[in-house]
């Protein structure tokens, strides 16, 4: 099977939405990685392996089932399993993002520590959740990221010193989401930074 029996909207949407991320500065490098469940069937569209987002071509598209068999040529990137877990998890989720925004990520390794009443004005940043710290690439991430997105209503887990995964409905929900994200934690921290450093009053 080849990319050509996929129906050519959801593989120009995959491709402007990897194209997207790192020019917003969402991730860098070869960092990170989209994923597109092709509606009503069981087929997924997954970055390659060790190809930057700003780079990819449609040669660089894995394709694979749910269970993460390949059905072209190309090999999935690193976080392939983290995807796969996370699509699992609920019918609603039609899209993931795993991305390294430096805001996002700076904001998801001190969230810990910070009170509801730190986050009072950021009900975004408030309501998304956090998982620990797996080896990137490792089954135990994929499991990590994915337990907390079987709860109706989650659409963001901050990963602990690794970056963030968001979900979507589509691809485009999805990257909106994240941008919104980092606009919010960039806001978040920027304000913590002006009033003499995180955690001081």
């Amino acid at each position: 099977m080849s990319l050509k029996s996929i129906d050519r909207k959801w593989i120009d949407d995959f491709m402007e939405i990897s194209r997207r991320i790192p020019r917003r500065g969402l991730t860098f490098g070869g960092g990170g990685g989209n994923s597109l469940r092709i509606p009503n069937t069981d087929k997924v569209l997954i970055k390659g392996w060790e190809v930057a987002s700003e780079d990819l071509r449609e040669d660089d598209i894995a394709l694979v089932d749910l269970q993460g068999n390949p059905l072209n040529k190309v090999k999935i990137c690193l976080e392939g399993p983290l995807h796969l877990e996370v699509l699992k998890t609920r019918k609603d989720i039609g899209a993931v993002i795993h991305a390294h925004p430096p805001y996002s990520t700076a904001f998801g390794n001190i969230r810990p520590n910070l009170t509801e009443g730190d986050l009072k004005n950021y009900s975004f940043l408030r309501q998304a959740a956090s998982s620990s710290y797996a080896e990137p690439g490792s089954n135990d991430l994929a499991r990590f990221v994915s337990e907390p997105f079987r709860k109706e209503g989650v659409i963001c887990v901050f990963m602990q010193d690794h970056g963030v995964t968001v979900v979507g409905p589509d691809i485009y929900t999805a990257y909106h989401r994240l941008d919104f994200l980092e606009g919010a934690s960039k806001a978040f921290v920027l304000t913590a930074l002006l009033r003499n450093g995180i955690g001081r009053r």
